[in-house]
This record gives structure tokens, C-alpha cells and sequence, in this order.
């Protein structure tokens, strides 16, 4: 009788599994099975946008029926991102995360409008650097050059933000601790005033993303200092990255999509596929390059591990430096 218990108790935990394994199989098969779309919690035009049509793009050739975009910009991208937070988790949803909305928002914000633990990682679309900008009177030429000024004027030179929590904020305030010196943040609504006032000589200093930045530096209207990669960026091999002088220094932007929680592990894995084969190929190598990005194929695993450690890093930083958005 014994025994008979055991046996029957193992042949269902067998059949759970093998119906679990279906149930999985059944989802994958019937995914997608209608229109599915990709939100992107900023306005269109930016690159946040454009690396989720690139995605779209990648969806759309590789599943039927189509991807589209769908843009809700809004407090920091939390309008998106509660959007997506309470779809359907079925992978017809999904998010074009940013360090904004799954990494420093919560550290920043007293109050969130989602969750950003409930969501599935599914794939990185793209790492990327900024570059450490200067107006073309000013006297540095090296970063070494600049944080000898600034040690001899502390919090006398500014810099320029997109806004406060941005990127743009982060970088700076872990150069400033890193290097020991003391720049005052100015912060505005949008990298495009920042750039403007930059270029008019009303701030000093700004860090900015490649897409934006090498034009007007291509241009001669600023010049570039160094890049918050870990090395020298390939395209840019005559700029000095900013770890060579303070040692240890790397801040690097990133995008990837999130799914609702709960959505199964084959549709997540199914996209992550579909989007690593994509962005491989011959014709969006060279497109994304020209966005001065970097797409690392990782797995959704992967993914969740490389947000958590950004999160214990920018979170650090943020308590340690008494941090606020506007």
C-alpha cells in the first residue's frame, strides 16, 4: 500500500511536469496570434525609439503577426512602464526599458507609478557610453587637465543634465566622487537645452550620449574630453577613455525589453532569439554602430543579473550622495 502511494504520487508529479512542458509548448506555438506592440515610455525620435523599432523590425520578420511602437512618454518613463506593467503577460506587450525606469527611478522617486520588479527581463537591445564634453573655450584638453582645474576651483564649474536622475546626472556625480572634485549640477528639461546652453558657453561641461554629441563635436562646436567606456571606443580610438586617468570609472547607458511578469519562459525565450539573430546580421550591425551602440547578446538570466548590479551600484551612489529627481 505503501509503495502503491509512492508510485502513484510519482506518476502524477510526472504527468504535472509533462503537462506543464505542453501547457509552455501550447504558448510558444500560439504566440503571437495577434497584433503585438512595443512601448516606448519617451517621445519619438530619440534613441530610446529607435531601438525599439529596431526591435519591432526584428519581431515583425521573425514572427507574424506584426510589431508596432506605441509611444508614452511621462514622468521619467513611468507612465510606459505602468502601462506594460499591467498587460496581458502574454508577449504581446512589451517594454523598451531604460537605467531610468528599471534601475534608478526607484532610488530617486519617493513614490512610483509601477512596480520594477514586475517585469520579465527578456533581452539587452543595447549598451552605450557617453562622452564627457567641454566647450571649445574651455581650458582643459584632458581629463587629467580638468580635474586639476576643478580641484583649484571647487564648485565653481558646472555641468549640464538632461534632467536630475538621468544619465547624464549619474555619470558625472560618480566622476566627481571617483576623481575628488567638486562641480555644480545644472540641470534642465531635456538633453536639447542642455546641448544649447552648452553650446552658448552658459555651462562648462556636459556629458551626453554618442548620437547626439558627435555631430557637434564633428562640427567643431564642442569638444570631447574622454568617454565613460571601461577602454576606447573602436570608432573613437583618439579619444581617451576616462578610466585612464581615474581608474575604475565606466558608466555606460543601456536599453532592453521587458515583458509583463508572468509572461511563459518560451515566448521570453522565443524573443530573445528572434531579436539576438537580428540585431547579428549584416544589415543592422552597421546601423546600430552608427547609433554608437553595442549590443551584447545575453540570455534573460543574464539580463536579470546585469540590472541587479546596476541597481546595486547607481543605488549606492544615489543614498550615498543624498540624490533626488526634480
Amino acid at each position: 500500500m505503501h509503495e502503491f502511494s509512492i508510485d502513484r504520487r510519482r506518476f502524477g508529479l510526472l504527468g504535472l511536469a509533462a503537462g506543464l512542458a505542453a501547457t509552455g509548448a501550447a504558448a510558444q506555438d500560439a504566440w503571437p496570434s495577434r497584433t503585438g506592440r512595443i512601448v516606448v515610455p519617451y517621445p519619438a525620435g530619440g534613441a530610446t525609439d529607435v531601438m525599439g523599432r529596431f526591435a519591432a523590425e526584428a519581431l515583425t520578420q521573425g514572427a507574424s503577426p506584426r510589431f508596432i511602437v506605441e509611444n508614452r512618454p511621462g514622468a521619467s518613463g513611468a507612465l510606459g512602464s505602468a502601462e506594460v506593467e499591467r498587460a496581458a503577460p502574454d508577449g504581446h506587450t512589451l517594454l523598451v526599458a531604460t537605467p531610468a525606469t528599471h534601475v534608478t527611478n526607484q532610488y530617486l522617486r519617493e513614490k512610483l507609478l509601477y512596480d520594477p520588479d514586475k517585469f520579465e527581463p527578456v533581452v539587452l537591445l543595447s549598451r552605450s557610453p557617453l562622452l564627457l564634453l567641454a566647450t571649445t573655450s574651455f581650458p582643459a584638453t584632458s581629463v587629467a587637465e580638468l580635474i586639476e582645474i576643478a580641484r583649484q576651483k571647487p564648485g565653481k564649474l558646472n555641468y549640464a543634465s538632461s534632467g536630475a536622475g538621468a544619465t547624464s546626472h549619474l555619470a558625472p556625480e560618480l566622476f566627481k566622487k571617483m576623481a575628488g572634485v567638486d562641480i555644480t549640477h545644472v540641470p534642465y528639461r531635456g538633453a536639447g537645452p542642455a546641448m544649447t546652453d552648452l553650446l552658448g558657453g552658459q555651462v562648462e561641461l556636459m556629458f551626453d550620449n554618442l548620437q547626439t554629441a558627435l555631430p557637434q563635436v564633428e562640427s567643431g562646436k564642442v569638444k570631447v574630453l574622454g568617454v565613460t567606456s571601461a577602454d576606447r571606443l573602436p570608432s573613437l580610438p583618439n579619444v581617451p577613455a576616462i578610466a585612464e586617468t581615474v581608474k575604475g570609472y565606466e558608466a555606460l547607458s543601456f536599453l532592453a525589453l521587458m515583458a509583463p511578469r508572468g509572461t511563459p519562459a518560451p515566448i521570453v525565450d522565443r524573443i530573445n532569439a528572434l531579436v539576438t539573430a537580428s540585431f547579428q546580421t549584416a544589415e543592422v550591425k552597421p546601423k546600430l554602430a552608427a547609433l554608437g551602440v553595442e549590443f551584447v547578446p545575453m540570455t534573460p538570466r543574464q539580463l536579470d543579473g546585469f540590472i541587479h548590479a546596476e541597481r546595486t551600484k547607481w543605488g549606492g551612489l544615489i543614498r550615498e550622495r543624498g540624490l533626488k529627481a526634480d
